[in-house]
């Protein structure tokens, strides 16, 4: 019961943190004339990403590379399912996918050939280089590959729009607004990272005399408690009209997350993470691809006026735990 209480207080003050990071950086893009997507998938989604670094490395250097997984695609079904999130309960009469531009595309689609990727390595269990799958070398080269495509693909974009955007009146200055940015940047990480060691001591002890299991409990418990980030830093996005930067972390994210497949592969040291992985993992993965895929339809059909593809991306996602539940 303390662990939960902590919990509770910890996700109240990454809660608090990350609106304020989504203020100071929506300021940051203002002041600076930033495109909003840029910010989102550079600056917010490398720092809400941090926690599932750091939770799977750690997690992968005491011996347990399926909860290091499960992680990474927890918390990647959990990003995609803040869309819904964003339409039911923050925008709820118009739908999310509509407001922002197909550029964001650009980023899923990098997300799907690396999801993708890992997949093939199931089917090539044996495709090592040096002392790792060469597989993970492969979705860092491939990660690598897309933030410097997208970079310039922002870049050339902003450029076109730079002259017909609106300034808004900002009451901060630009320091103030770094400064902002910072400190609520280190209280989101470290929050993160005290989120993740109370939720291990949470995962330990089993629940109503069920046992969750390494994979499970990293892919729900785990996921949600390093998603928080996300989830604050895009509903606050979304409130101040910046949906393109919602975008840019919630897809940002779960691109960097991705990358932390090579990291893992790196720090296990026994062999290749694909010797120690199961059908839960395959599965989590196929899903992600599923409601990855139906994210960006939706974006291609950025004139509807209802959400359908958040309600399907929400039924998804809880069917997805129920399977996942069985396959622990």
């Amino acid at each position: 019961m303390l662990y939960l209480l902590i919990f509770m207080v910890l996700a109240f003050i990454i809660i608090k943190a990350g609106m304020k990071l989504g203020d100071y950086g929506d300021a940051i893009g203002d002041l600076r004339g930033l495109d909003k997507s840029f910010i989102g998938l550079v600056m917010l989604a490398s720092i809400t990403s941090l926690p599932e670094l750091i939770t799977s490395t750690s997690t992968t250097l005491i011996g347990n590379p399926q909860m290091a997984i499960s992680n990474i695609f927890g918390s990647n079904l959990f990003n995609i399912f803040i869309i819904f999130i964003l339409d039911v309960f923050i925008l709820k009469s118009i739908s999310y996918s509509s407001q922002i531009h197909m550029k964001n595309i650009v980023t899923g689609f990098f997300s799907f050939i690396m999801t993708l990727f890992f997949i093939l390595g199931y089917t090539f269990p044996e495709f090592h280089f040096l002392n790792m799958h060469g597989i993970s070398v492969l979705i860092m080269l491939i990660y690598i590959v897309s933030m410097k495509l997208i970079s310039n693909y922002d870049s050339e974009y902003h450029i076109g729009l730079i002259h017909s955007e609106e300034k808004k009146e900002i009451e901060m200055t630009y320091g103030e607004a770094k400064r902002g940015f910072i400190i609520s940047s280190l209280v989101v990480i470290g929050t993160g990272v005290a989120l993740s060691y109370i939720t291990d001591k949470i995962a330990v002890t089993p629940i109503f005399g069920i046992e969750l299991g390494k994979s499970l409990t990293g892919f729900i418990l785990l996921a949600i408690a390093t998603s928080l980030p996300e989830l604050t830093v895009s509903i606050q996005s979304v409130r101040l009209g910046s949906y393109d930067m919602a975008a840019g972390n919630i897809l940002g994210s779960n691109l960097f997350n991705l990358a932390i497949i090579f990291i893992i592969d790196l720090f296990y040291i026994k062999g290749s993470i694909y010797n120690t992985l199961g059908d839960f993992h395959l599965i989590s993965a196929v899903i992600s691809l599923i409601m990855l895929t139906i994210f960006i339809i939706g974006i291609l059909f950025n004139k509807k006026k209802r959400p359908y593809d958040s309600y399907l991306i929400g039924i998804i996602y809880v069917i997805s735990m129920y399977v996942l539940y069985i396959k622990r």
